[in-house]
């Protein structure tokens, strides 16, 4: 028969048995709290999140203006009186796809015009992805507790805070006859061409800038601005253009789980020893500018500023476009892409 004192120490050391695990479990919660704090990525990059690679995007964003050129220009081929039906038909027909090198020889003098007035039309794309990742942890353990059923305890916790943030800049430009005539734009279709197909891309509202962005709209009010007044060298004609897209998106979560001891007996036992919460949050920053232009670059692209003003980093035309703008117009566009940045950057510092 065991003794009465065989049992105290069998008890007594399946109870310190337990402290002892929640003791370990204690000394394990800060690197579990890294662990779950940690579990996003190191270099936040705006793929993580839409799935497409910058190239791809970029990609996209040039497709959606190529459909958007073309669209335009067949809307004002279209007003010719009479019109050339069998050329419009195979625009229509081929949206998306190149346009070949020989398209003007097929154009009436009033045609003509039109194409050689556009065709040349400088744009510059400015992208911006700022991207930061939060997250935190924190943890709370009491294996006194589990002695003193409750009636005295000491907190043990270990916490977290980890945040990354990324910034991508980068600059890219053409004319719209590079876009229109580019024959490795796009994607291989079910012909065998490469090009940009009928339907290319649907609306993202979770990640806009992976979807379509609405070139339409600005390519259509470019130049239809002007369309309604003669280009002329003064600034008073919209021979320059530029549209600035900025998509914020946030996501934020938490969990807090908890484990709880049962109790052992009646006299010994635990509630809610340990917890551990995590949470975290991603804000995505998605900016981009478009500059348009049939102009050529002004002597001063940048507006005067004040000798008290201090603009960080600019000290002219950006380093980061193409050194081998060959075009007066795509110069131009990236000129009025650098003047918005700063027409910002100056507004926000005067509000």
């Amino acid at each position: 028969m065991r003794s009465i004192f065989g049992g105290l120490r069998s008890r007594g050391s399946d109870h310190f048995r337990r402290i002892g695990g929640i003791a370990r479990a204690t000394r394990f919660l800060a690197p579990i709290v890294v662990i779950l704090s940690g579990g996003c990525a190191i270099h936040p990059v705006q793929q993580d999140v839409t799935g497409v690679p910058t190239p791809v995007l970029v990609q996209y964003i040039c497709c959606e203006t190529r459909f958007a050129i073309q669209d335009k220009a067949i809307e004002l081929l279209a007003r010719e009186n009479p019109p050339n039906l069998p050329m419009l038909a195979a625009l229509t027909k081929g949206r998306g796809m190149p346009w070949p090198h020989n398209l003007r020889a097929g154009m009436n003098t009033h045609e003509r015009a039109i194409y050689d007035k556009y065709i040349q039309t400088g744009i510059a794309y400015d992208f911006t992805f700022d991207i930061t990742e939060d997250n935190t942890g924190s943890g709370i353990a009491d294996p006194v507790k589990l002695i003193t059923n409750g009636t005295a305890g000491v907190g043990l916790s270990a916490s977290g805070d980890f945040k990354r943030e990324n910034l991508r800049h980068f600059v890219v430009s053409e004319t719209a006859q590079d876009l229109l005539e580019n024959v490795q734009l796009g994607y291989p279709l079910e012909d065998g061409r490469i090009g940009c197909g009928p339907d290319y891309r649907s609306s993202n509202y979770a990640y806009p800038i992976s979807g379509t962005i609405g070139i339409a709209e600005l390519i259509s009010t470019f130049f239809d601005l002007n369309e309604i007044r003669s280009l002329t060298a003064d600034k008073s004609n919209s021979t320059v253009f530029a549209d600035t897209l900025t998509f914020t998106t946030t996501l934020m979560g938490s969990a807090s789980p908890h484990v709880i001891v049962a109790p052992t007996g009646n006299r010994l036992g635990l509630a809610s020893p340990a917890s551990l919460t995590a949470s975290g949050s991603r804000i995505d920053k998605h900016a981009l500018i478009i500059g348009l232009s049939l102009d050529a670059p002004k002597a001063n692209a940048a507006r005067p500023v004040a000798a008290a003003a201090v603009v960080p980093g600019y000290v002219g035309k950006s380093a980061l476009q193409r050194s081998n703008v060959h075009s007066l117009t795509e110069q131009s566009a990236l000129d009025a892409v650098t003047q918005a940045r700063l027409d910002a950057y100056l507004d926000r510092a005067v509000h």
